[in-house]
Formats: C-alpha cells, structure tokens, sequence
C-alpha cells in the first residue's frame, strides 16, 4: 500500500499535462491491467533505449517538435511501474529507467518552452530517481529544475535547487559532478557580482572534478564534453558579465565551445554562439555581434526551441542601443523575420 500511495504522488506530480494529459489516468490504472504485467529487464533496456533516442534529437532539433511524444512515451512507461518483477534489482533498475526517460521528457518540455510540464516531469525524474537510490540521475533532475528557475528569473529557487543537486556528491561520478557545480555556478552568476567570488569558485570545482573524468560514468552523461564543458562556464559567467563583471573570460569560454561544438548537437551550438553575440554586444564590438548574431540565425536553421528565441530576443534588445549601425539593422531584421517563422 505504501508502494501505491508513493507512486500516485509521483503520478500527480505531472498529471494536468496541457497537451494531453498521459499521465492523469495512471493512478486510476496503478491497480489494473499494469498491475498484472511481468516486468523484465527487457522494458528496462527498451526505456533507456528511448531516452538516448529521444535526447540525441533534442541535441540535433530541439524540443519543439518532439516534447508531446515523449511525454506520451513517458505515459506508457510509467504504467510499468506497477507490474510484477522477478527481482527487487529489476524494479529499482526500472525506476531509473523512468527517471531518465522523465528527466528527457522534462528537458524537452522546457526548451519547447512548456514550462510547467517541464517542471513536472523534473519533479517525476526526481521522484522515481529517489526511489531507485540513484544519486545521480537525481542530481541531474534537480539542476535541470535550477536550469528552468534560472530561466524564469527565479534565483533563489535555482540557487537552492542547484545546492540540492550537490548533496553527497561522493556517490557522484567527476563528470556528473562537474556538471553539478557548473548549473551552481550559473545560479550564483545569476545573482550578478554579489555572488562573484562564490561563483568562480564553483566554475574551478567543476575543472577540478571534469580533469578527475573516468570511463565507467552513467550513458546519458557520455555527450559531456570539454566543449559542453567551456559553454557551461561561459553560460555562468555570462550572467556576472551582462552585470557589470568581466566579460573577457565570458567570451573566451564561449568562443572555445563555438569552436569546438560537435555538429550533431545542433541546439547547444546555436545558444552558446547567440550567448556569445548577446555579450559581444552589451559589453564589446557591435559590429562583431552582428556577425555573430548572423552566424547563430545560420546555424538555428534546423533548431526548434524556445530557448533559442528567447536568446536571439535577448540580442535583438541588448542591439537596441546600436542601431546607429547599418550592420546592427540587417541583424535585427534578420532576427524578426526568424521569430516571424511559422513552427519556430
């Protein structure tokens, strides 16, 4: 009974979904048809399986166009909880496997820019990742609500989220903990030069704990790279420069991620180089901004996500004070015409 009542708060956790509402029905069905179900390793590896599938196109497209069916596939998943398993290792195996699948569906949900579904399937991915004692996909789930609360200007939220997310980092592997101090890093940065200090401090533990990088670390962790890595820190430092702090290493670090992005991370190319503009702009060379700003409209061609248009809306304010500027002009056209765009 306590297994039920447990799940059923999780479920509630992202029932209402605005799309369809897939998960509403779960608590009602908890007790039925997926109750009997044997649960194997086979629906373990399957679910894993569509977590990878569906965050490498988040990586190429974005959310946009794919955040309603991996919530629908989330949906599915979830009933599984309730089935019959052999072993207890196969059911905690399967909570991870939902908590991953959530957490996908939850970043997929925010860069669509739903908000609100993002934040409750975050929740979802904590919760079942709880349950199955896996520190870090629970850590990943917590900085991704840090990630959305820095987004929707929410600091203390994302600054406690982002503390929450390093709770016992000694069961965390260096790269999954580098990342944890890197989201920490952007809250702190958030809060603009008050927090400077503790801020930099964060930035250097993530190089710390990326340099300590082993082979044995979780699947969904493995796109991490140095490239990640620089536009992480950059995107931490952004927030200190935009308000006053350096900006020279800011640009740096996002300059090295531009360089090096891989190509089929489509998505996380065009924020950094659009961060970059954004900063080139407020705190450097207009007229290199716009070139950039011209590189990032290029290079979001095939890119649906919300996160992405609301930084070319950052530039195209932050360009307001340039418009004396023939270049800035043609950037700014460019820019409106691609907020214009039917599906974008």
């Amino acid at each position: 009974m306590e297994r039920k009542a447990f799940l059923r708060v999780l479920a509630g956790s992202v029932a209402g979904l605005a799309f369809s509402d897939p998960l509403s029905v779960f608590a009602a069905s908890a007790a039925g048809t997926a109750g009997s179900r044997r649960v194997g390793l086979t629906d373990v590896e399957q679910i894993r399986h569509v977590a990878r599938m569906y965050a490498n196109q988040d990586h190429l497209f974005g959310g946009g166009l794919a955040a309603q069916a991996v919530v629908t596939q989330l949906s599915a998943s979830t009933e599984l909880l309730e089935g019959r398993f052999a072993k207890d290792t196969t059911r905690t195996a399967l909570f991870s496997a939902v908590a991953d699948l959530a957490d996908t569906a939850a970043g997929m949900c925010f860069d669509a820019g739903l908000h609100q579904q993002a934040e409750r399937c975050f929740r979802f991915a904590v919760g079942c990742a709880t349950e199955a004692g896996d520190w870090a996909l629970r850590a990943k789930a917590l900085s991704g609500l840090s990630n959305l609360a820095v987004h929707q200007e929410r600091h203390d939220d994302a600054l406690s989220y982002s503390e929450m997310a390093l709770v016992r980092t000694d069961r965390l592997t260096p790269v999954v903990r580098a990342v944890m101090h890197t989201r920490h890093a952007r809250a702190l940065g958030a809060m603009g030069t008050p927090r400077e200090r503790d801020c930099l401090a964060a930035v250097h533990r993530a190089e710390d704990c990326f340099a300590d990088r082993v082979v044995d670390e979780p699947d969904w962790i493995s796109y991490y790279s140095q490239a990640r890595l620089e536009r992480d820190v950059g995107r931490a430092l952004l927030g200190l420069a935009l308000n006053g702090g350096d900006h020279l290493e800011a640009q740096r670090r996002l300059s090295a991620a531009v360089q090096t992005f891989p190509k089929q991370h489509s998505r996380g190319k065009a924020l950094a180089i659009v961060n970059l503009a954004v900063l080139t702009m407020a705190r450097d060379d207009p007229a290199h901004a716009s070139q950039l700003g011209h590189d990032a409209v290029t290079s979001a061609g095939p890119v649906r996500s919300d996160r992405v248009l609301e930084a070319f809306r950052q530039l195209r304010n932050q360009s307001q004070a340039h418009h004396d500027l023939p270049a800035v002009r043609d950037l700014d056209q460019r820019i409106s015409q691609l907020l214009q765009t039917p599906g974008l």
